[in-house]
């Protein structure tokens, strides 16, 4: 922005290698003591001149002010040192507190200038019979930051140079107050983009904690259900082998009962023994009938858990890939958080060092393109495997 009056100038100056944490400087220059005829000169131009400019600076240095001397020699610079870059809420208050008490600087530099006009006025007209005399005027102006009093200043002041001090004085008043209003509303953008972004992460940060947690007590209950089938595994063989021995025995029983009823066919306690045997016969096929239905049963119990086990393995690979999806937009998030950010400190640094761009412009960077998240492919759901008893 560059706007030039009769007694300010208002100059920002970009530097090409300009590092994105500099700290912009405000330089004010207010005029020495001058000679009658450097004076007139100075008033038929318009006189006292104001510059801004902006300088590379470590983001590190505090708000402070500077005051050193013009090459000409005519001219006071004080620097007023602005941080460009807010990292923090209360520096951002900081500034603004800096700007606000700059401005009524200006605002009592601007009486004071009025009541010098006046005592000038004065003076003048009880001295119109010498022409060649001109009367010294001493204003002290008072700066801030704690600085010293700056040098007196010896001129006479037309009539024409104070409608340009008004209209100048008041153009910079509003200028700053533009400045503040657009600052202003870029933080309030930036902060509401800033928190939507982190109530999106932080809801995508729980949906995938609760993921993990869902997925950890199906790892368990796929752990348990192994252990189950390991342990009907070796319930199943170990029926198996009292089943051969079961029908070993039945085998040697029915050797020794066709034994017995080929060599005592005729004696009693044969015939008792024999009955025995055949009770002992009957209770062993019935025990292992009982033993056939029990591993009939527990080969179909084995089967189903088997089934169950395969489908939790479904299960944990539909997690696996939701979790995958959601790491993904986690990412995919972030870097449009961080590109958002650079967008916003982008477009504050604009605001603050263009004052005097269009309508147009300035709508197009105060609302940001939309972000538009692409939900990538979710993965095909694993076939499930049937056991199916033959």
């Amino acid at each position: 922005m560059n706007g030039t009056r009769n007694w300010c100038t208002l100059v920002d100056v970009h530097p090409e290698d300009q590092a994105a944490g500099s700290v912009d400087i405000l330089r004010l220059t207010l005029q020495g003591e001058l000679t009658g005829d450097e004076l007139e000169h100075i008033a038929q131009k318009a006189g006292r001149k104001t510059y801004a400019m902006v300088s590379s600076h470590s983001a590190g240095h505090s708000l402070a002010s500077e005051l050193v001397e013009s090459h000409d020699g005519h001219e006071e610079i004080i620097k007023v040192y602005l941080k460009g870059r807010s990292g923090d809420k209360m520096i951002h208050e900081k500034n603004i507190n800096q700007l606000k008490s700059e401005v009524q600087y200006i605002q009592e530099a601007r009486n004071c200038l009025q009541k010098l006009r006046e005592d000038i006025s004065s003076k003048l007209d009880r001295n119109l019979g010498d022409s060649l005399h001109r009367q010294e005027i001493q204003v002290v102006l008072e700066k801030p930051n704690g600085f010293s009093q700056s040098p007196t200043a010896l001129y006479s002041s037309p009539p024409e140079v104070d409608t340009c001090i008004n209209e100048d004085v008041e153009s910079l008043r509003k200028t700053v107050q533009d400045l503040l209003a657009r600052l202003q509303e870029a933080e309030q953008q930036h902060q509401s983009d800033r928190v939507a972004f982190e109530v999106t992460l932080s809801r995508y940060q729980k949906e995938a904690e609760q993921s993990n947690v869902a997925l950890q007590r199906e790892e368990d209950r796929v752990e348990e259900k192994e252990a189950e089938v390991r342990e009907l595994q070796r319930r199943l063989l170990g029926m198996e082998t009292e089943h051969q021995a079961l029908l070993a025995k039945v085998r040697e029983g029915e050797v020794a009962l066709e034994e017995l009823r080929s060599n005592n066919a005729d004696c009693q306690a044969e015939r008792e023994k024999a009955a025995t045997l055949e009770k002992e016969v009957a209770g062993l096929r019935e025990k292992i009938h009982h033993l056939d239905d029990m591993l009939k049963s527990q080969q179909r119990k084995v089967r189903q858990m088997i089934e169950q086990l395969q489908n939790s393995k479904a299960v944990i690979q539909s997690k696996d890939a939701t979790i995958q999806e959601l790491k993904e937009k986690i990412a995919y998030l972030e870097a449009e958080n961080l590109e958002m950010h650079d967008r916003m400190e982008h477009l504050i640094e604009k605001q603050i060092s263009h004052g005097n761009f269009s309508t147009q412009a300035r709508a197009k960077t105060e609302n940001p393109g939309s972000i538009r998240i692409s939900k990538p492919p979710s993965p095909k759901p694993m076939p499930v495997i049937r056991v199916v008893e033959t």
